[in-house]
């Protein structure tokens, strides 16, 4: 089943007005909890208990179109509370919650270690700038992020999905449902401090 996840991206319809887009905080069996940009905030309080609406959750799968209801209306702390109903469709591949942030990380390839810098993060890969470019699409490589962005260490398998002159994007392949929800956790709170 293709599940509804935090950090996942939410575009989210609804007569009275035409979409407002958010973050899954938390997900349950039968309800998600949708973080929302102040930006939708009257949108947001436009809507009621009951009220219907038409979901898409981008999934690292694909985007999972819904009809969903309110369950619970905004809160100061501008969450929102949807029904997550078992019945779907899935169309497009897309990704975690994306955000670009600024800060250095280690690579390692076979046995060297290198310094490189984010671009953009995403619980599910970098986009990154090498100081050294001895990468190949292909290649499994090894992600260290340091606890300065992360509360503490952070260890990933990935492999490089992409190699450009002068950035390169790793797809994780080994990482710890803790670590993706760190990294989600971080994503979100760079995207709200641009609010």
């Amino acid at each position: 089943m293709i599940e509804a996840r935090r950090g996942q991206i939410v575009v989210i319809k609804n007569p009275k007005f035409s979409k407002m887009e958010g973050v899954i905080e938390a997900a349950q069996e039968d309800r998600l909890k949708i973080y929302y940009p102040k930006e939708y905030e009257s949108l947001a309080w436009a809507l009621s208990v009951g009220d219907e609406l038409l979901v898409d959750v981008h999934t690292p799968f694909g985007v999972r179109h819904m009809n969903s209801m309110v369950i619970s209306t905004p809160s100061e702390d501008g969450e929102l509370v949807i029904e997550n109903a078992t019945a779907f469709k899935i169309s497009q591949k897309r990704e975690f919650v994306r955000a670009t942030a600024e800060f250095s990380f280690f690579v390692k390839k076979d046995d060297k270690l290198i310094r490189a810098n984010c671009v953009d993060i995403s619980a599910g890969g970098i986009k990154f700038i090498p100081d050294e470019k001895i990468f190949s699409e292909g290649d499994e490589i090894e992600v260290k992020f340091l606890s300065d962005e992360f509360e503490k260490d952070i260890n990933i398998k990935a492999v490089i999905i992409s190699m450009k002159a002068d950035n390169a994007v790793a797809l994780y392949t080994d990482i710890s449902e803790y670590d993706r929800d760190k990294i989600a956790k971080f994503c979100i709170k760079v995207l709200d401090e641009r609010d």
